[in-house]
């Protein structure tokens, strides 16, 4: 497939998968997701491809939503439904592929993980992050709730009370505190995230791959089997957010830089 907004390569049983659209900063917006999902199957169904790495180009491994895209097109009728709903299902379904995958994979973070590259991160079975990684729950800052599973891994994760501080708050998440809490199996120097990443993948390309594909399904049942379900949910209740007067100002205020001025409606 000729791919666009990302890069796909394989490398000694390794399929390396960067997003790469600098004007958005990789945001995952519908184009990037039907390409990311459709990289995804492609090193899934590839039977030279044992373990899949997945990372991002420039200064950012994601920067979340387009904030632009939704900014130029809020206005228009069941904007919620018939936009944030697609692709937040579309993001969901996406993560569940990853959990399905009989394949490992690897998630290489550099810079900024924000909104949906965050919880697209989380989604995967390895995290490794540069020094300067960020991991940022930023849909509070323009009134939206967590997406891409972001609901159902994280407090699994980190916990209840834990999880509720980052959706409400925002605050970015260092490399060493989500190292700390496990979401991050090691944190590197930036110009050593790479190496060192390429370095594991191709080790796990050499090992078990029938038992790591037993490991993940073993692991599905036992922590992610109401994923379906939670998916449903989310989707409703973003859409239900971007319809708010709350979501327009903040993506408004987003790209004005100032405070946003909500007021729950």
């Amino acid at each position: 497939m000729d791919y666009k907004m990302l890069q796909y390569a394989v490398e000694d049983g390794v399929a390396v998968i960067t997003l790469d659209y600098a004007p958005t900063l990789n945001a995952l917006d519908m184009n990037m997701a039907l390409e990311l999902e459709q990289a995804l199957k492609q090193a899934e169904g590839d039977p030279a491809v044992k373990a899949v790495v997945l990372t991002g180009a420039g200064r950012a491994f994601c920067g979340g939503g387009d904030i632009r895209y939704m900014k130029a097109h809020c206005g228009e009728p069941d904007f919620g439904a018939k936009s944030m709903a697609p692709l937040a299902g579309k993001l969901s379904d996406i993560v569940i592929y990853i959990r399905h995958m009989s394949k490992l994979v690897i998630c290489a973070v550099a810079g900024a993980a924000a909104g949906g590259g965050c919880n697209l991160a989380y989604g995967c079975d390895f995290v490794f992050a540069a020094e300067d990684a960020r991991f940022l729950q930023a849909f509070v800052g323009i009134a939206l709730m967590p997406d891409t599973m972001g609901g159902y891994l994280v407090p699994r994760m980190a916990g209840l009370h834990r999880a509720m501080d980052m959706f409400v708050t925002g605050r970015p998440v260092t490399a060493q505190e989500a190292l700390d809490l496990g979401f991050v199996k090691e944190v590197v120097p930036k110009d050593e995230l790479m190496p060192k990443v390429m370095a594991f993948a191709k080790w796990l390309a050499k090992g078990p791959t029938h038992a790591y594909a037993a490991m993940k399904k073993m692991m599905f049942v036992s922590m992610y089997d109401e994923m379906y379900k939670f998916r449903d949910a989310e989707v409703t209740l973003q859409a239900d957010c971007a319809g708010t007067a709350d979501f327009r100002e903040g993506i408004t205020a987003f790209l004005e830089k100032r405070p946003a001025r909500f007021t729950g409606k």
